[in-house]
């Protein structure tokens, strides 16, 4: 099925849902997945992601897995 078929089995779907819970449970669903999680961090956290973006351009970051190993996790 392609997503526009699934987008219209959803639309019947909530057109037949008689219980404002689950509406607005769905209405709830359907506003997180809009939601950034960038925008839920601090300017200096922010700004530390850039900052590692930067350098990941640059070559300087380290793999993956020496970053874990280095934590001890």
């Amino acid at each position: 099925m392609d997503i526009q078929a699934e987008k219209l089995d959803l639309v019947k779907a909530i057109l037949d849902i008689e219980d404002i819970g689950l509406i607005k449970k769905v209405k709830k669903i359907l506003k997180k997945s809009d939601h950034d999680w960038f925008d839920d961090l601090t300017e200096e956290q922010q700004q530390g992601v850039f900052r590692a973006l930067e350098q990941a351009d640059r070559g300087e970051g380290i793999p993956h897995e020496e970053a874990i190993a280095r934590l001890g996790l």
